[in-house]
């Protein structure tokens, strides 16, 4: 029940632009084993785990899909709020998995390296303006929108397993977000079968490459998600007003601080 719900959370996170599922998986300390999962060696015992996972997941994406598009839309800054608090909060875990061994200089590239990389897409966000993608897909003939959808849908998903890069917000920039979210409420499956196929093929190959650099380069890994993790957090700030709702936005940052690192230090 509990892979079940923390599913349902990844399912919630991998609909907001903006939010990382890889950094969810971070902060519910599951990312390891997600990762690890789809090694030949743990594959066919982690079956079980893996369904629950991805069940959670998906109930998460067609219950709440809706749901979050209402709260930003509504109640944005309160929101964007509480998700940099999440992001907050599990920063320390990271920063201990990263000193599991003395800090070696050169795993310090990585993290400026993520760290810039993520800066840079703040800058793409705020030059294209909120809610703009890089062009718009809707024009295109069906064929050519299908195979844009499918190659979106890899790239978003390699950037969804990364912890700080919002496979969702990947998807906006690529113009896609808000075509695969129509798709999704109206179960448009001409438009949900190319996603799919690219969901599944971009997870593949994310995982494996992943799941070898935890195995080979731990360190290294762990300090470019930490770059990732700290940079998301400029592609999450909705801005601030001294008013009730800016209040109520600092009191869910905080809660969502505390959450994360209880979940950090407990959610194993």
């Amino acid at each position: 029940m509990k892979f079940f719900v923390y599913g349902i959370i990844l399912g919630i996170a991998n609909v907001i632009p903006g939010v990382s599922g890889g950094t969810m998986m971070v902060i519910l300390n599951i990312y390891d084993p997600i990762i690890l999962a789809f090694s030949k060696e743990r594959i066919r015992e982690s079956i079980p785990f893996l369904l629950l996972i991805g069940g959670g997941t998906l109930t998460g994406i067609l219950l709440f899909s809706n749901g979050i598009t209402f709260l930003i839309r509504n109640y944005e800054m309160a929101t964007m709020y509480g998700f940099m608090g999440l992001v907050v909060g599990s920063i320390p875990l990271l920063w201990k998995k990263a000193r599991y061994e003395k800090l070696k200089k050169k795993n310090l590239l990585p993290f400026f390296i993520a760290l810039f990389f993520m800066l840079g897409l703040f800058l793409v966000e705020m030059m294209a303006g909120p809610g703009q993608g890089a062009f718009s897909p809707e024009r295109l003939s069906y064929p050519a929108l299908a195979g844009w959808l499918f190659l979106s849908a890899i790239v978003s998903t390699i950037g969804m397993i990364l912890p700080g890069i919002s496979g969702s917000f990947v998807m906006l920039m690529l113009g896609a977000y808000f075509i695969t979210m129509e798709a999704i409420s109206t179960f448009d499956f001409s438009i949900l079968i190319p996603v799919i196929a690219g969901i599944l093929l971009g997870g593949y190959f994310g995982v494996k490459i992943i799941g070898a650099l935890i195995k080979d380069h731990p360190q290294a890994l762990y300090m470019g998600i930490l770059g990732l993790m700290i940079g998301s957090v400029a592609l999450l700030y909705p801005g601030f007003e001294a008013s009730l709702e800016g209040g109520a936005a600092l009191g869910f940052m905080a809660l969502g601080t505390a959450v994360s690192w209880l979940f950090g230090k407990h959610g194993k």
